[in-house]
């Protein structure tokens, strides 16, 4: 994978990477929006792969496979691409304008709010990133450099993959272990078995580790630092981890179009409720979201080369983060009116999340504004919701979305949950789901509580980076909404 993604980048040719869970109409709309000319694909994608590139007109001539295809439907990519008889060749030299102008990747957006979008990411966003990354864990001032060995379980289609493990971690020296297939026994076991240090997670694989029994079979002692992102842990679960395996557990924000990251954290001012503070190079303010005004920001000079911006909306006051920065996109592929919706005129990237800042400069993640629910007036966030029902005792894994109560006129928040086994075995689905309502209600303010009630299934929708696809719990909704009018 490594030699493709930095073999096609050094010869200036843009790389986008596809989600290895789309269909074939998904992965058409990525080759037409891309315009790809070349695909590579897992032999066990490749019927998908075959029958996309031949949807928009790529000629099979095009797809290859990423290793040998046992069914040698199409060639190796290295056998056509690599000639092992001529020296390699050194990466074409740009110039600064050339690097700001030329795109490295073609990753998409996570499609939470809607269909996925081509985020334009140059050479120049790349080498802002990994020199931020780098600087904020100090790994230059270091001698010698930490020998950092991280097993990859983000998916290498996400930037988040990306960045981690390919273009900051080549960087850093360190030895990389790709886990083709997750579960929590082959990253238990590729832990103990390589003796992993470092790997960065989104927050199901921590709560697996949490509360898997199976975790306990495995000498984990080898681990120095978690990272988790992708969405909100809860801090109850942090202090778990941390207590369990007596390691720093950070977390981190960002997002596609950010190459990925806005903040960080270090163990050392780590806070288990807030996602860090602001990357390096990086400007913020926070705006109020109806007004689109933010007061006067200031500028907070960290060190002679770093340089943080913050808003002064007011502390701990929420509104919508806006940012600028080296790493930020120039837009969206072939996409001007999302990318006017998203950066405006003075160049401010509307990341459309509700943020809050603190006296010190840890940044909370409130919730995204198209996902606040909207009741009677009052403000409900989602994942405040979630997070106090992944204390309770039965819930294993939670989604809570907005539903429109004709009765009441407004949205009303409904929890879909996945249980523990134990509780199911214990109670009845209706009594269980009852129980659950009730717990969270007991615990939340009153325009908080869950007047759409609780309802199980057997897993919360989320995508490949972890983040939970409200659009598809709101289609499951509808779905159980249709049967039961039936009835």
């Amino acid at each position: 994978m490594a030699p493709i993604y930095m073999g096609t980048m050094s010869a200036g040719i843009a790389i986008s990477p596809a989600n290895t869970s789309y269909v074939s109409s998904e992965l058409q709309r990525q080759l037409q929006i891309s315009n790809a000319k070349v695909l590579i694909a897992h032999p066990s994608n490749l019927d998908t792969a075959l029958d996309a590139a031949a949807a928009v007109g790529l000629p099979r001539t095009s797809v290859f496979s990423i290793i040998r295809d046992p069914k040698q439907r199409v060639p190796l990519w290295s056998d056509v691409f690599i000639d092992y008889s001529q020296p390699a060749l050194s990466p074409i030299p740009m110039t600064h304008q050339e690097s700001v102008d030329t795109t490295a990747y073609l990753c998409f957006s996570s499609g939470t709010t809607g269909k996925s979008k081509g985020v334009i990411t140059s050479h120049y966003n790349v080498i802002s990133m990994v020199m931020e990354t780098n600087k904020f864990a100090g790994i230059f001032q270091m001698d010698p450099p930490p020998q950092k060995v991280m097993t990859a379980v983000i998916p290498l289609y996400h930037f988040s993959g990306v960045h981690r493990y390919m273009n900051s971690g080549i960087p850093q020296g360190a030895t990389t272990v790709i886990v083709e297939k997750y579960s929590v026994r082959t990253l238990c076991d590729t832990i103990q078995r390589f003796k992993v240090t470092d790997f960065t997670a989104a927050p199901p694989i921590i709560i697996h580790l949490v509360n898997r029994p199976e975790c306990d079979e495995y000498d984990l002692s080898s681990l120095q630092a978690v990272g988790c992102g992708s969405a909100p842990l809860s801090p109850a679960i942090i202090e778990r981890f941390k207590a369990k395996y007596k390691v720093p557990l950070t977390q981190g924000y960002g997002l596609t179009e950010m190459s990925p990251v806005i903040t960080y954290q270090l163990p050392e001012w780590a806070r288990p409720d807030s996602v860090g503070r602001l990357a390096p190079f990086m400007k913020a303010k926070i705006v109020d979201p109806s007004s689109g005004r933010g007061k006067q920001w200031k500028e907070k000079k960290v060190d002679e080369e770093m340089l943080t911006c913050q808003a002064e909306l007011g502390v701990n006051e929420p509104g919508e983060l806006c940012v600028k920065g080296p790493n930020v996109t120039q837009g969206y592929k072939d996409n001007p009116e999302a990318t006017a919706n998203t950066i405006d005129k003075d160049g401010w990237f509307h990341t459309g999340d509700i943020v809050r800042v603190d006296e010190e400069g840890n940044y909370y993640v409130v919730d995204r504004i198209k996902e606040l629910i909207k009741y009677k007036g009052f403000q409900v966030a989602p994942v405040e919701l979630e997070a106090v029902l992944l204390q309770c005792p039965h819930v294993a894994d939670a989604g809570v979305i907005g539903v429109y109560d004709e009765t009441q006129g407004t949205e009303i928040p409904l929890a879909f949950v996945v249980t523990h086994q134990h509780s199911m075995q214990q109670n009845s689905k209706t009594e269980l789901e009852t129980t659950i309502r009730d717990w969270v209600n007991a615990r939340v303010a009153n325009h908080k509580r869950l007047r759409g009630g609780v309802r199980i299934i057997d897993a919360i929708p989320k995508n490949g980076a972890g983040k939970i696809l409200r659009k598809d719990m709101k289609a499951i909704y509808e779905n159980q909404q249709k049967r039961l009018s039936k009835l």
